[in-house]
């Protein structure tokens, strides 16, 4: 498990984007700690990763939910 800043710094992320992706629905943490300190585990971090490689293809963030969320063939759609 870890922290936001700590997710943050692995990806070149500032904590205020982590915080946005959150506030969007894209990027939710496992759980929060005694501090409400969010706290990210692997499968949230594995998210975060495509996340990061859909924006450098230049993929809208609204997409990209929608490819995380939804199925193989919005993929499709989206990379076309």
């Amino acid at each position: 498990m870890l922290t936001i800043g700590k997710v943050a710094s692995q990806f070149g992320l500032s904590r205020s984007t982590l915080l946005y992706y959150h506030s969007i629905g894209l990027l939710s943490p496992s759980s929060h700690v005694p501090g409400e300190y969010r706290v990210y585990g692997e499968e949230d971090v594995n998210r975060l990763e495509k996340i990061c490689m859909y924006r450098r293809a230049g993929i809208e963030l609204k997409e990209i939910k929608k490819i995380l969320d939804g199925s193989e063939s919005q993929l499709q759609c989206a990379l076309r």
